[in-house]
């Protein structure tokens, strides 16, 4: 019985903390995100879409100047990336040095 009572107190917390995060969708289209910066909580994911009709490659760059390289995205492709920090970010197209754009994390 504590087993199942735990396990439902698990849920409820999990399901309390993920209750209010948010999903930001960028688009890239002409070589360019659809936003230049964006103000975010931790734990929020932003969708980006590639509605252009060439390959990006997003990078994800934290403030201590680390890379997270997601890889090509192709045209009609998203790539999901999730906040869980709070902090600045940096994210570019490592294809296009034009792409960036600015990432507070809160």
């Amino acid at each position: 019985m504590k087993k199942i009572l735990l396990l439902a107190a698990w849920l409820v917390i999990l399901n309390t903390s993920t209750a209010h995060a948010t999903e930001y969708v960028v688009s890239q289209s002409n070589q360019q995100f659809s936003e230049d910066s964006l103000k975010i909580k931790a734990g929020d994911t932003i969708v980006f879409t590639n509605a252009d009709t060439v390959n990006h490659n997003i990078q994800v760059v934290n403030s201590e100047g680390d890379t997270d390289d997601k890889g090509l995205e192709k045209p009609g492709g998203t790539i999901r990336e999730l906040f869980s920090q709070a902090g600045e970010y940096k994210v570019r197209c490592g294809i296009h040095p034009g792409m960036k754009l600015k990432v507070s994390v809160h």
